[in-house]
């Protein structure tokens, strides 16, 4: 069973118990991204993602690398456009470690002056290696023009202006609201002592009783996009983005997963099935779904030579056409749901993959269901599920179109994506 405990210091804790493992991981979840930033803060939470590995009070930048490899483990952290997550994966024996060492970077980094000077160029160098990404770069400017001046159309990583101009007590004082215990979450999956665990996290050095920091989120207005954009690549990346309902419950996100998968989430899906193997149009071909807290996405990606771009637009749009007029028969929903069933029980044995899980069901559901329970719950979906879905798409399909990488892109300014007909 996975509990849901809200200490006295307002850290949320969600603890997935995995016996017989001699593995654990813990991650800290912050609730704030880069949708959360003023526009003078562009790419904070990301560059403090960097500096909280760049010493404390108590360790070095070196010391906290070596404590953590000399147990074998590994400690990594990311940033998204809502939640900053900053996690440890050691054997378990060493859980009071990996727990210090995070609750030391995240509540009580010092950001020397030296260190954040350094890891601007660091920073740079990886925004210059998105720019040097085609797959990365269209992605960014999908968002870009999809949701134009929105702060979840901002890149994560800020601009180089942005990056440039981050001061220590700007830092400082972005780093004292947002990483506070009210803004955090804590999961962990491994083989654990509930009550023990429970015990030390009591006890994290942190301001206690810290106000969350207020996020004054709203919704992006939706809006149809057609743009076509040249650059210096070989390739044309294609992305095309609709709306989904919002995934409120896990049920939901089940229901977009079966049908996003007899689309276009696996390879034996109508969209790879039919206009790669079978027409050779692309190499690439997928659909994916992105959920925020007040807006969801369903997106198809495609990459292909110039000369191909008419033809397989015209060739997805005739798949979104017959996913409406014919949905997918009930053997497909059976493999889309075997397959899905196949992939939560491999995902079983990867620690850090269940950490993850339990904490993005919360923050975006806010249910917590064991694969077990999950499994039940995919089998119970029936096609009328799929239908109703599918029914919602073909009433609200606003499709956003961006085509990006050759120079020749241009030659098909005036082609669109043809929903109808």
């Amino acid at each position: 069973m996975i509990t849901h405990t809200v200490l006295q210091s307002g850290i949320t804790i969600l603890l997935e118990p995995v016996p017989a493992t001699d593995i654990i991981s813990i991650g800290f979840w912050f609730l704030h991204g880069s949708r959360d930033e003023e526009e003078n803060q562009l790419g904070f939470s990301h560059f403090l993602e960097h500096m909280l590995f760049k010493g404390t009070a108590r360790r070095s930048t070196a010391r906290i690398a070596r404590e953590i490899d000399r147990v074998g483990g590994g400690i990594n952290a990311f940033t998204e456009k809502e939640v900053t997550c900053i996690y440890c994966t050691v054997p378990k024996e060493h859980f009071n470690l990996a727990v210090d060492i995070l609750s030391d970077i995240v509540f009580h980094s010092t950001m020397p002056t030296l260190e954040l000077d350094r890891e601007k160029t660091v920073v740079l160098n990886e925004l210059k290696s998105g720019e040097d990404t085609p797959e990365e770069q269209s992605f960014d400017l999908f968002f870009a023009k999809l949701w134009r001046g929105h702060p979840l159309s901002r890149r994560i990583i800020g601009s180089e202006q942005s990056i440039k101009k981050i001061s220590r007590e700007h830092a400082l004082s972005f780093y004292k609201k947002y990483f506070v215990a009210e803004n955090l979450v804590i999961a962990v999956a491994g083989d654990f002592n509930e009550h023990e665990v429970l015990a030390v996290f009591a006890e994290l050095p942190c301001a206690k009783g810290s106000p969350a920091p207020v996020r004054n989120r709203t919704a992006p207005v939706r809006r149809v996009s057609n743009d076509f954009i040249p650059d210096r690549f070989q390739q044309a990346h294609i992305y095309l983005g609709s709306y989904l309902r919002t995934a409120n419950t896990v049920r939901d996100y089940y229901i977009q997963l079966i049908l996003s998968t007899c689309f276009g989430e696996s390879v034996s899906s109508r969209l790879f099935q039919e206009i790669r193997e079978k027409q050779g149009l692309c190499y690439s071909i997928f659909t994916s779904r992105l959920y925020y807290s007040d807006v969801g996405l369903w997106i198809i990606y495609a990459s292909t030579f110039p000369k191909f771009i008419p033809q397989l637009l015209e060739q997805v749009a005739g798949e979104h056409r017959r996913l409406i007029s014919a949905p997918p028969s009930q053997e497909e929903i059976e493999e889309a749901k075997c397959h899905i069933r196949g992939t939560l029980i491999l995902s079983k044995q990867d620690l850090e993959v269940r950490m993850k899980r339990i904490a993005r069901q919360f923050i975006i559901m806010k249910e917590l269901l064991t694969y077990e329970e999950s499994i039940t719950l995919l089998d119970s979906i029936e096609k009328k599920d799929l239908d109703r879905e599918i029914d919602y798409l073909a009433h609200n399909a606003e499709y956003n179109l961006l085509v990006y990488g050759c120079k020749d892109v241009v030659k098909y300014r005036k082609q669109t994506f043809p929903m109808t007909g």
